[in-house]
């Protein structure tokens, strides 16, 4: 951040907005919050980037902010205007970044993973469903039909080499030592034995079938030849301790907080029943039912609890009244 901020001989600030970039003199709620998540999305889908607060627009004078609404906003209500309007979430975080005694926010956003992220539905007339927003120098489009070659081109690359790494596997294990999984009729080859798959694995992993590879679409196919018996009851799946390991104590202690404020926290964001952060396993067969998280779970709840000073108060507040006051 410091080299952002290194200023010329008139005190303007050198960085240009960039594609990843982005310079705004104050936070503002409402539709600018639209037109600020559809910049990150535009950022993600090219290499990251950040949006800077409280910088003067031509010149780029590092005015600061003059407002309070950055540290108003909710970072959850960012996080579920985003899984509602696109494709996938976002790896975000934010932060208030001080110089010449001047306060400055900033909204980073990594690389997405999987691209292009594609916006799912019409909103406040500045998102577009169907949309692919990229991140141009200075400024954020639907994306034009080179950039958009260019990401299909390298997802293609990434699931080739991903079929590559399979193959090599299978080699090494030996195709006779190999089982088969079709995930849409959740149906496993284990002989005359049966196996008990993670639902949240089930969905993430693609079936292949028939005997060779083909090019249709043009995305690369393995067909696998035979058929596949022995059912996967899908129903009583079991979730594995790799995908939830840590127990609600373990949020507990990890965060430093104690049992109510850890059970106000997972209430308000209402996480259970989030089947990316929560499972319910048994420890045994007579035991109860026990909630597991998964690991992705702790630096979402840190970085709401960083950057929203009255989080937790708010959390209690509300659990308060709308739980244990309503059971009295």
């Amino acid at each position: 951040m410091d080299k952002l901020f290194t200023l010329d001989n008139k005190g303007y600030i050198k960085s240009r907005e960039s594609f990843d970039i982005e310079f705004k003199q104050n936070f503002q709620l409402g539709d600018n919050l639209i037109k600020y998540i559809k910049s990150l999305i535009g950022m993600a889908n090219n290499k990251g980037g950040k949006i800077v607060f409280g910088i003067q627009d031509k010149p780029h004078i590092p005015v600061g902010m003059t407002n309070n609404k950055f540290n108003e906003a909710d970072p959850v209500t960012i996080d579920k205007t985003i899984r509602e309007c696109f494709s996938q979430e976002l790896i975000w975080s934010s932060s208030i970044y001080r110089f010449n005694d001047k306060d400055f926010a900033v909204l980073s956003v990594e690389e997405a993973e999987l691209k292009p992220i594609i916006c799912k539905k019409n909103k406040a007339n500045i998102l577009r469903e169907g949309a692919i927003y990229y991140r141009y120098r200075g400024e954020t489009k639907e994306i034009e039909y080179p950039e958009l070659q260019k990401i299909i081109d390298k997802e293609r690359e990434k699931e080739k080499l991903l079929w590559m790494n399979h193959i090599q596997q299978i080699s090494t294990i030996g195709p006779k030592n190999v089982q088969l999984l079709d995930t849409y009729k959740g149906e496993i080859s284990v002989g005359s034995g049966r196996i008990l798959i993670d639902k949240n694995v089930l969905e993430k992993i693609k079936f292949v079938k028939e005997g060779n590879f083909v090019e249709k679409d043009g995305a690369p196919t393995l067909k696998l030849v035979g058929n596949i018996t022995g059912i996967v009851d899908i129903e009583n799946t079991i979730p594995t301790d790799k995908l939830f390991p840590l127990f609600t104590k373990d949020l507990q202690e990890r965060l430093n907080i104690n049992s109510h404020d850890i059970k106000c926290i997972l209430w308000k964001l209402n996480i259970k029943g989030n089947q990316k952060y929560h499972s319910e396993t048994k420890t045994g067969k007579n035991s109860n039912w026990v909630n597991k998280y998964s690991e992705s779970l702790l630096p979402v709840l840190k970085r709401i609890i960083n950057t929203k000073p009255d989080f937790l108060k708010t959390c209690r507040k509300d659990y308060k009244e709308q739980v244990l006051d309503k059971k009295k």
